[in-house]
């Protein structure tokens, strides 16, 4: 309003009278709320009034006062001022700057040189739509109007390339730099314009090895700074601070960020807490449990603050990033970058400072957090560069009155260049029209000028777009494009470039067994081999190798949702923890009884262990909870129908540890077998090894079509596998002759209950299962062994490497 001279009482009681009307043909009812809302209108002028004046008083003032201050003083600096003043390469103007210029014109205390192509000017195009105004002065009746050129009909080689991606941009330009340094002078006349100018970091890291000096005449947003993410978490974190706990993952965050590891002497202390925090599943953590996981660590305490309960308070809030601020210079050796971005952060905060303590309106973090971000969106890193050699990076505005023979323009995306029609006023559009105030329409104009006037001298241009759709430029080339592509049809060549994908090498990996994989092995097999570790060489012999000889282990995590084996776990602790009273005798339906009674008190007390500080009361682990808790009472329903039926059902072990030795032909050291039954027992006198699974298994899953694949086919067999290595230890160290004493070997899925229990091949182990079994045992083993059989990765669904 200032800038553009309008005379405050005219807009103001233009607004008033709007928002009336706007109430009435709405037909809403006068309420409390709408007389409020027009009574605020109504107030503007005076508040506008008060503060102006206030401000004069005061000395100081905004932007816009200053410039109706200016405009309207501005005989005073002419009746005082013996300086010539030259204005150079001006375009859009405000009305206080057209009232000033058309002062200091008249009074020949200025002279003004512009800067427009006589093609533009000539036909009527909206880059000249600023110069035709100002070219109606009245001083440019009796003066000559400097300067209207005649280069953009000149020749020009011209691309037009559109890349998906904004990373596919700034990559091709690294290849645009490339082509042209031969010719380039050492990019000393080579331009490189941003439109997205959030693309600095990612153009920065792409320039090839051949551009050796840069001038940046745009600024860093301190936003993009490492220690910005940091603060910005630590708000985070105490916003959502609940009941002095904070939840692990936000905890984590702060922990392994590099700043806060590189106050300490020793960052293994960190790492010791990271790993500790997953190992106890904690989800939540306070300051105490903090301190007690990494047993009070006297050099941990000195960030501990971090953690402290900062009771929602703004003050504490900001004098902890204060002292975090301190902490980093004391501890470190800063390059001069460092200690700039750290000083800004410095100001940053004590401007929050002064802030509070003169207006007192951070009342919580959460305010406190948004004043930060609002500061924080101002504030910029300068580069000093030296602008008279190298490579030039700047921003569209940055190129006013420059010119380059290379000019490389990314982004050139509707919605981007121009930006559109985007524009945060409470003046409407139909208002700013009346009264003449800028609307989106002279923003566009503005960037057409920038955007020709940069190409009128340039020799080499390149355009590039982002082909693909998406929330900024939606894929689509800039009507700027379009149009030139009229303007210069014969001299465009427009091309779609892609990044080129490496062909990735698939060749399956494979590692040779030398003498010390052997001895590795060798151990193992001194230990003994388990079905999971016999099945696990059978999906992937690499991922053998990695797990049991080089003992490659997963990142432990935090449990926050219940996995799938801890569930698992939780019902085979509560099924023996039933029935392990009860090993050596009869079960009854009184027993059982007992059992269904105490469902929910046992499976709780293994999910407070197995879940260790993990939360079962609500969202998906209650449902869990509640499936664990059926899963067992199905299971000992089933149980009470074979009861029922008058079959006699008696608990031999449970969680029963089996073991076995084989000398096996070709090799001259024994090998050990170990197991672990879930549950032996006897139905009418035929011995049943029995393995719960929680999964899905069906009869297909344990009947054997192929011996000689039962080692090799894991998808099909793995479960056959299992349960007939139990048979086989449970035989061998107990020297059953399964003709003369029935043996059963099979899975119980507490998913397919109601298929019962789920023996191999349907049918009681014979001898003839079990040599069959042990001749493809001792042939995987000696596989294993042979040196000139590679460990090879194996394609498979299941791989995790």
């Amino acid at each position: 309003i200032d800038r553009h001279l309008i005379e405050p009482n005219y807009i103001f009681s233009y607004l008033t009278d709007v928002k009336r009307i706007e109430k009435l043909l709405n037909g809403e009812q006068k309420t409390d709320l709408i007389s409020n809302q027009i009574q605020f209108y109504e107030k503007f002028e005076t508040y506008y009034k008060t503060l102006y004046l206030h401000l004069l008083e005061k000395k100081a003032g905004y932007q816009g006062l200053q410039y109706r201050e200016a405009a309207k003083n501005i005989d005073s600096y002419i009746n005082n001022s013996q300086q010539k003043i030259i204005l150079v390469g001006f375009n859009a103007l405000n009305k206080a700057e057209e009232s000033i210029f058309q002062n200091l014109l008249d009074n020949n205390i200025a002279t003004a040189y512009w800067d427009i192509d006589a093609y533009f000017y000539n036909n009527d195009h909206s880059a000249s739509t600023f110069i035709k105004k100002h070219k109606k002065w009245n001083y440019f009746n009796d003066h000559s109007f400097t300067w209207i050129t005649d280069n953009f009909s000149l020749k020009k080689n011209i691309k037009i390339i559109g890349t998906p991606k904004d990373v596919s941009q700034v990559k091709y330009v690294g290849e645009i730099l490339d082509q042209i340094k031969s010719s380039a002078n050492n990019f000393t006349d080579t331009a490189l314009v941003l439109a997205d100018e959030t693309l600095l970091n990612a153009s920065l890291n792409s320039l090839p090895d051949s551009v050796k000096n840069v001038n940046i005449t745009m600024g860093y947003d301190l936003s993009n700074i490492p220690i910005s993410n940091l603060f910005e978490q630590l708000f985070k974190l105490h916003i959502h601070n609940k009941k002095d706990a904070f939840y692990y993952k936000e905890v984590l965050t702060i922990l392994n960020h590099f700043l806060v590891k590189s106050v300490l002497k020793d960052s293994a202390v960190i790492d010791n807490l990271v790993y500790r925090i997953a190992s106890n599943n904690y989800t939540y953590l306070t300051k105490a449990s903090i301190l007690k996981l990494i047993q009070y660590n006297k050099e941990f305490e000195a960030i501990s603050f971090l953690f402290d309960n900062w009771k929602g308070d703004a003050n504490i809030a900001i004098s902890n990033c204060l002292r975090f601020i301190d902490l980093i210079v004391n501890k470190n050796n800063q390059n001069p970058l460092e200690k700039e971005y750290l000083y800004r952060f410095y100001t940053i905060f004590k401007q929050l400072t002064n802030l509070n303590n003169e207006f007192g309106y951070l009342i919580d973090i959460k305010t406190l957090h948004q004043f930060y971000q609002n500061i924080l969106k101002t504030e910029k890193l300068s580069f000093k560069g030296e602008p008279l050699s190298g490579l030039q990076i700047m921003g569209v505005l940055e190129t006013r009155v420059l010119d380059f023979k290379n000019l490389i323009i990314t982004s050139v995306n509707e919605g981007i260049l121009p930006a559109g029609k985007s524009d945060n006023s409470f003046i409407p559009f139909d208002i700013k029209r009346e009264i003449g105030l800028p609307t989106y329409q002279e923003k566009d104009a503005i960037f057409s000028y920038h955007f020709f006037r940069l190409l009128q001298r340039a020799e080499n241009i390149y355009l590039l777009y982002n082909t693909e759709a998406d929330s900024y430029g939606s894929g689509e080339q800039s009507r700027f494009l379009t149009q030139l592509e009229i303007f210069k049809e014969q001299e465009i060549e427009k091309f779609v470039v892609s990044p080129t994908v490496q062909k990735t090498d698939n060749t399956l990996k494979e590692i040779s067994k030398n003498e010390a994989i052997i001895e590795k092995l060798k151990i193992l097999a001194e230990k003994g081999f388990s079905a999971s570790t016999l099945n696990n060489y059978i999906l992937n012999p690499l991922e053998f190798y990695k797990q049991k000889i080089i003992r490659i282990k997963e990142i432990e995590e935090v449990e926050e949702t219940i996995a799938a084996n801890t569930l698992g776990t939780i019902i085979h602790k509560t099924l023996e923890a039933f029935y392990k009273p009860y090993i050596g005798k009869y079960i009854t339906k009184e027993i059982l009884a007992t059992m269904k009674g105490a469902i929910s008190t046992e499976v709780k007390k293994w999910f407070e262990i197995e879940f260790n500080n993990g939360n079962i009361s609500t969202g998906k682990n209650l449902l869990i909870y509640n499936v664990a808790q059926q899963f067992v009472s199905n299971f000992l329903n089933q149980e009470l129908d074979v009861i029922k039926k008058g079959h006699q059902l008696k608990i031999i072990a449970l969680e029963k540890s089996l073991e076995i030795t084989l000398t096996i032909e070709g090799l001259d050291f024994p090998v050990r077998f170990i197991g672990e039954a879930d549950r032996i027992d006897e139905l009418n006198g035929i011995t049943r090894i029995i393995d719960y699974k929680t999964g899905k298994v069906e009869q297909k899953d344990l009947n054997i079509k192929d011996w000689s694949q039962l080692t090799k086919d894991y998808k099909k067999y793995n479960k056959s596998f299992q349960v007939l290595f139990y048979a086989l230890l449970y035989t061998k160290s107990h020297q059953i002759d399964v003709e003369k004493h029935p043996l059963e070997s099979g899975i119980i899925s507490f998913k397919k209950l109601k298929s019962g229990f789920l023996k191999v091949n349907k049918a009681p182990i014979t001898n003839d299962d079990l040599d069959n079994f042990t001749v493809e045992l001792k042939q995987l083993v000696l596989d294993i062994f042979d040196a000139n059989i590679p460990l090879l990765e194996k394609e498979s669904p299941f791989t995790q490497w």
